[in-house]
């Protein structure tokens, strides 16, 4: 039996859903709160390596992900023209195949809010957590109306207080149970460049994730279903500008001018019409325990990766199916959140501090020693690395 009865979860992102539904077919009440409103946008899309599909079956999504996602083996190199030079073939390890599979973000969500929901979670959106008071045996929770992301949270006067016994926040890379825990000793870093996502039609023969360089500049081609695609577009973005929505088209266009040929035709299909995301890409590491007695982080809270391994949805996946087989193996919470955080630590700091070095090295920036080895190591040495190693 699990040594926690009733978990608060802020955040109903992939993590979140992910622990809410472990925890919930566990028999813990819980209850998840979202500071986006229900028809947020939720992203366009990701890859989901097999260490994620493997996490997801113990939840019992992982055929459903796969039946309306797109599974593929190699990722392809491409040059700037979008001609393949290369292919690298997936690491043989412990997680089986297929190696990856993209897979449409509303939908993923979609999947793990079902599952959670089967599981007896109860998920609110549009709330965030106001206040917390923890004491010996739980904490006492107020929520707060969340009303956009440039204004303050409303607090709820009406609403009764919650006992938990432990919160857990999946709430990002700008994370308030994060702020709770350590103040403000982790601040999100800007890395210096951002990430554009245009969803485009798929092309027929792009089957598994194409990636390609032109100067500082990496586009990410990835398929999601067998309709769609999107190029995901990671560019240097001296300063952390704010761009007009309207600009986004042309802005795409100007920073794709380095490629031809197929990316080229690509490049050109980005008109007015486009669906594009932008993302400054930034960054925020906790080198230490993730949980002050009942109130822990997870995911991007505590350790955000930039997208150059595909991995970041990954660990939060890892973290929360590892989360809740901890607090169902340990005798106290105490004991439970340090065994995870230690089972956890290692490989969720490697894959932050690989994908920072990846980014570093694409743009130019100069590299420390720790870094510099890192690179040495490549992105198939890195994959081997996660595939080979349990989570």
């Amino acid at each position: 039996m699990p040594v926690v009865r009733r978990v608060l979860v802020q955040g109903g992102g992939v993590g979140g859903l992910t622990l809410a539904a472990a925890l919930g077919r566990r028999g813990v009440e819980v209850d998840v709160v979202e500071a986006s409103g229900p028809d947020a946008v939720l992203g366009v899309g990701l890859n989901q390596p097999n260490n994620a599909l493997a996490a997801l079956d113990e939840i019992g999504v992982r055929e459903q992900c796969l039946a309306v996602g797109f599974p593929f083996e190699p990722l392809v190199i491409w040059n700037p023209a979008g001609v393949q030079v290369a292919a690298i073939p997936p690491p043989e390890g412990r997680y089986g195949r297929p190696s990856n599979n993209a897979i449409s973000r509303p939908l993923y969500n979609g999947i793990l809010r079902a599952a959670a929901e089967e599981a007896g979670v109860r998920i609110r959106t549009g709330a965030t957590v106001w206040e917390m008071a923890e004491d010996a045996d739980g904490v006492e929770v107020q929520l707060a109306t969340w009303t956009g992301k440039r204004t303050p949270p409303v607090r709820d006067e009406a609403a009764s207080r919650a006992r938990y016994d432990l919160v857990v926040g999946f709430d990002g890379v700008r994370s308030r149970i994060r702020g709770h825990l350590f103040g403000d000793r982790y601040v999100p870093e800007f890395t210096g460049s951002a990430n554009w996502r245009i969803t485009l039609p798929r092309p027929d023969d792009l089957t598994a994730i194409a990636f390609a360089l032109a100067g500082p500049v990496k586009a990410v081609l990835t398929p999601i279903s067998p309709e769609q695609m999107y190029i995901a577009l990671v560019t240097p973005e001296p300063g952390n500008p704010r761009h007009d929505r309207a600009d986004f088209p042309r802005l795409v266009r100007e920073r794709m001018a380095g490629f031809s040929g197929r990316l080229g035709e690509l490049r050109d299909a980005v008109t007015d019409d486009a669906a594009i995301t932008y993302t400054p890409l930034e960054q925020v590491v906790v080198r230490e325990p993730w949980f002050r007695g009942r109130i822990a982080i997870a995911g991007d809270a505590a350790h955000t990766s930039t997208p150059h391994l595909a991995q970041g949805a990954a660990m939060a996946v890892e973290d929360a199916v590892t989360l809740a087989a901890a607090l169902d193996e340990h005798p106290s919470l105490p004991e439970a959140l340090d065994a995870w955080y230690r089972r956890r630590r290692d490989r969720a700091l490697f894959v932050a501090d690989m994908s920072l070095a990846l980014l570093k090295q694409e743009s130019g920036a100069e590299l420390t020693d720790q870094e510099a080895a890192l690179v040495q190591l490549g992105i198939p040495g890195a994959q081997a690395r996660i595939a080979q190693e349990a989570y």
